[in-house]
């Protein structure tokens, strides 16, 4: 199977699935996760030069979408292969390798930090909650919770890997029981 088709097949696996996480100081975060969010949280709509890709970040076509760009994975139109071969691959490649049901899953029992201030590191990030995980060799995998408030729901608005803790320093955080 195509290594796309199985991260995405993996994803799918929590669609529609709540977590709730209960922080140590009271706190709780609730959000769900939904099929939409998976183009944006592999990091596949900064592949730009992917026709497909650029279609899709055109926010005046209204056909390629995410259920479209989801039909060609599973269509064997856009793989795992195209990613990689992308010019941007290095910008997502730590969290394209690092994408899987076991590190999403993981991140729904560790450290959050709250009220996620972007402006600390110059960040575009919107999420007010970043669940951590440190990794065995002091790397990090991030899942950011924002709120929509269209919806008045929390939803991911990313999942990433990083070498460093620096989302993490100096911001508040709040660390497992």
């Amino acid at each position: 199977m195509d290594d796309l088709l199985q991260k995405y097949n993996d994803f799918m696996r929590l669609n529609n699935c709540r977590a709730e996480y209960l922080l140590s100081n009271g706190q709780t975060i609730d959000f769900v996760y939904k099929e939409e969010n998976f183009i944006h949280l592999l990091g596949l709509h900064k592949l730009i030069d992917i026709q497909l890709i650029q279609l899709f970040n055109d926010k005046t076509n209204k056909m390629v979408q995410t259920k479209y760009i989801i039909s060609r994975i599973k269509k064997g139109k856009l793989t795992d292969a195209m990613v990689r071969a992308s010019v941007f691959y290095n910008d997502i490649s730590e969290r394209y390798e690092n994408f899987s049901y076991d590190n999403l899953t993981t991140l729904n029992y560790t450290d959050a930090v709250i009220n996620f201030n972007p402006s600390l590191i110059n960040s575009k990030i919107k999420s007010d909650y970043l669940l951590f995980e440190e990794r065995i060799n002091k790397e990090y995998n991030h899942l950011g919770i924002a709120f929509d408030k269209n919806s008045n729901r929390r939803y991911i608005e990313t999942f990433f890997h990083q070498d460093t803790d620096m989302y993490i320093k100096g911001q508040t955080s709040v660390y497992k029981g």
